[in-house]
Order: C-alpha cells, then sequence, then structure tokens
C-alpha cells in the first residue's frame, strides 16, 4: 500500500502474520528457486504501451495502459481469467517519456491517476464503477492522492500559496478542502482504512493531522518528527506508512541510525525506539511498510568488488525486521550481488498467509534487441523461514497490483522475443508470490 510506494504516497495495510526466521535465503534449493512463466495468466489484446497500471478490486484483476494508436487510456477488468469490462478513460492523449498511470480502490470501483499524457503536466484523476462506467469528470490534482474505505483525498494543484487538501466520501458528488498545510512544507497523504494522514515536510520537523473522508474538518496538527530531538544526529531520510488506521513513522539518521514510532488511531505518538541495527553509507532503504506483526524495512547494500574486472558494482538485497510488540529485531539476506541484474523497484506485498518482498528484475546490460525486464523476484517471509521465487517475464513495463484473500497479481507489458520494443505489446496478469 502501500505502498509504500516511496513517492506518491499510499498506505498500505497488510495482515498479521507470523515471524520469520533469520535464515540465509541467497542460496535457495533448486526446487524452490525454479523460474516459472508468465504466459499462464490472462492477456489483453497486443495494443499497449507503456505506461501500465494494475490493482485488485475484488474479484476484479484490472490493468491500464496507453494505446497510442487511437490516443486513449484504455482499463480492463479480468474477472476468473477473462475479460470482464473495457473501458477508456475520456479525452484524447499522447505518449511521453515521463508519463505515469496509477490504479487504486475506489470503493466498489476504480481509481485511475495519469500525468504527463496530455497537455496538462498535472496529474488527472478519474473515477470508473465496478463495469468500468465513469462516475466523475477528470478532476486535475496535485502531487498527493490517496484513498481510504470511506472515500477519496488528494492535493489542490495550486501553483503558489498554501497547499489545501480537499477530500469527498464515495457518497458525495463534491468536495470540501479539509485541511491547509504552509506553503513552505512540502506535503504527503498516507492513507489508511479508513483515516487519512496528512504530512507536512519543514526544514526542521515534520507535521501531522489527520481526517476522515467526508468530515469537514481535521484533528489539530501535531509534531510527528522534530530533529532537534535527535541532538546532532540529522536526518538522512524518513518514511511514514499505515497499519490498519495506525501510522508508522521510520526516521534513518546521518550516522546511520534508525529510530522508530507509531501514531495508534485515537491515541497519542509513542516514544521513539532506537534500533540496536543500523545503516552504512552502503546502505539504501527502497521499502518500508507494516502490519500487526511487524514493521519491515528493505535495503540494499552496494557491492564495489561483486563484479571484478567489469568495472560495476551490484547489490545485495536485505530486509530488517522488528516486531511491534516485542521489538526484536532479526536481519534476512534476500538476495545476493548479481552482475547481470539490476533490482527495482521494490515493494512489500500483503499476500494471504505471510508478508511478500517482491522486486523487478532489469538487466544490467541493455539490448535494442532484449526487453529491459527480465523477472519479478518475490521472497515469502514465513515463520519457517524465506521462500524465493521468481517469475520470469521479458517486458518493457511491469506494474503491481497489490493482494487481497485470492493473492496478489502485478501486470505486465510484455515484448515479443526478438522485437525492438516499439510496437504494441500485450499486457498480461501474472499472479504471484
Amino acid at each position: 500500500m502501500p505502498f509504500l510506494l516511496i513517492g506518491l504516497a499510499d498506505g498500505c495495510t497488510c495482515k498479521a502474520t507470523p515471524r520469520a526466521a533469520a535464515i540465509d535465503a541467497s542460496r535457495p534449493p533448486p526446487s524452490i528457486a525454479s523460474a516459472v512463466t508468465a504466459s499462464d495468466g490472462p492477456t489483453s489484446d497486443p495494443v499497449f504501451s507503456a505506461p501500465i497500471a494494475a490493482v485488485q478490486i475484488g474479484d476484479l484483476d484490472v490493468i491500464a495502459g496507453l494505446v497510442a494508436a487511437e490516443g486513449v487510456v484504455r482499463v480492463i477488468g479480468f474477472r476468473e481469467g477473462h475479460v470482464s469490462w473495457k473501458a477508456d478513460a475520456p479525452g484524447k492523449v499522447a505518449w511521453a517519456p515521463d508519463a505515469e498511470i496509477k490504479l487504486s480502490p475506489a470503493g466498489d470501483g476504480v481509481a485511475l491517476v495519469s500525468r504527463g499524457l496530455n497537455a496538462k503536466s498535472e496529474r488527472t484523476l478519474l473515477l470508473l464503477g465496478p463495469h468500468g462506467e465513469p462516475r466523475s469528470e477528470p478532476l486535475d490534482i496535485g502531487a498527493a492522492f490517496c484513498a481510504t474505505g470511506d472515500g477519496l483525498a488528494w492535493v489542490d494543484p495550486r501553483p503558489v500559496g498554501p497547499v489545501r487538501v480537499r477530500s469527498r466520501s464515495w457518497s458525495q458528488t463534491e468536495a470540501s478542502e479539509v485541511v491547509t498545510v504552509a506553503a513552505d512544507r512540502r506535503p504527503a497523504l498516507v492513507c489508511g482504512d479508513h483515516e487519512v494522514f496528512v504530512l507536512g515536510d519543514g526544514d526542521d520537523d515534520l507535521t501531522l493531522t489527520t481526517f476522515v473522508p467526508g468530515e469537514s474538518t481535521a484533528k489539530p496538527p501535531i509534531v510527528a518528527i522534530r530533529d532537534a530531538d535527535f541532538h546532532g544526529d540529522d536526518e538522512r531520510e524518513h518514511y511514514t506508512y499505515s497499519m490498519g488506521d495506525d501510522l508508522g513513522i521510520l526516521r534513518v539518521g546521518d550516522s546511520g541510525s534508525i529510530s522508530m514510532r507509531e501514531v495508534p488511531r485515537g491515541g497519542a505518538l509513542t516514544l521513539w525506539r532506537k534500533l540496536k541495527h543500523s545503516l552504512s553509507e552502503d546502505d539504501d532503504v527502497v521499502a518500508v511498510d507494516g502490519d500487526a506483526a511487524a514493521t519491515l524495512v528493505v535495503y540494499t547494500h552496494e557491492t564495489d568488488d561483486a563484479c571484478p574486472g567489469v568495472g560495476s558494482t551490484a547489490d545485495s538485497v536485505r530486509v530488517l525486521r522488528v516486531d511491534r510488540v516485542t521489538g526484536e529485531e532479526s536481519k534476512l539476506d534476500l538476495a545476493r550481488p548479481d552482475c547481470e541484474i539490476s533490482p527495482g523497484p521494490f515493494w512489500i506485498a500483503a499476500a494471504p498467509g505471510a508478508p511478500v518482498v517482491a522486486w523487478v528484475e532489469r538487466s544490467a546490460k541493455v539490448s535494442p534487441l532484449a526487453a529491459p525486464i527480465r523477472g519479478l523476484a518475490t521472497r515469502i517471509l514465513r515463520a519457517d523461514g524465506v521462500r524465493p521465487r521468481r517469475i520470469d517475464i521479458q517486458a518493457d513495463a511491469l506494474a503491481d497490483g497489490g493482494c487481497n484473500d485470492r493473492g496478489c497479481f502485478a501486470a505486465a507489458l510484455v515484448r515479443d522475443p526478438g522485437t525492438d520494443g516499439m510496437r504494441p505489446a500485450a499486457i498480461a496478469a501474472i499472479a504471484y508470490p
């Protein structure tokens, strides 16, 4: 929930899971590490170009992508492996190198957010019903957007002055302004099951306020991070993520120290917990999320001598697990450095039974007649250890669609072997882990 996909803030609500054992998962048995292909799931007609997006809505797997030949963004709902409906977003669009599409649950429908596909640079929000029918006119929104079980929240795209956060419940047809963030702060939104968390990132602190879509007012703001509390250990970065309607906050200092705190729904900020583990200068946090049992911090470690004679570096992948009740910390090795693969982006999926760390495997060597994406790697964090999986994919784009009780799925823009990626392609829906 997301994610938290580090960037556009979206909450990811995960299920309680057992604690994973601290074992080395980098050399799994052949029966576990054997790859499967992405050809078994439902596939669209070969009409799409990047960008693409995916999301699960009840029993639907929904994908979206650019149909450049027709100048539209097309959305398709798959049910039980078959096309249930198709819908084209209103308005003509064209491909752009920095364009993006995002799908999110919106009640019993879908929220489609796009950027860079038309003459405007702003993000555009369109609500679709459970059969793809439009439920709203396209709406310009700002840099952040998220949805809860009760409604929507987004940043109003005003270029100057205070930042205004607007919201509407699923039963409302008009939006209202709920929160104002000072112009000298960078706004971000994180959505839980019901609560919207509005963050204001300043030079020396981070403010927080919350509301539920449909309410006209928000709770009074509080200071969630204050640099002065860390005695000269300036902030390297921080991350926020939702766990139901609790908010988690993780701060990394310049020294590599890791500190955590939570904001329980209806409760006060917990005290900072400084972890025993710390990060080095060569560690890069790539995903953070939590559930009722634990917080997971996924990071890569750059290894200079992993590729002798090549003159390049390679990244190992690790995860730090912190028990929310006991505070016990365990570090797991998920993948060793591979000179042939560049990993990322990463996400943490709330798969049924156990959380999953997943990432895209890109080829470290660029070839015009080979797709840049080679596979999807997953690591299931079970109580008895890490279970590695890998799905072979030759694709130009891949998007995570999230998880529900049926499992998880992703969408891949699959390239035909021996082609240069300049012609339309099909989008395949891929079940994982």
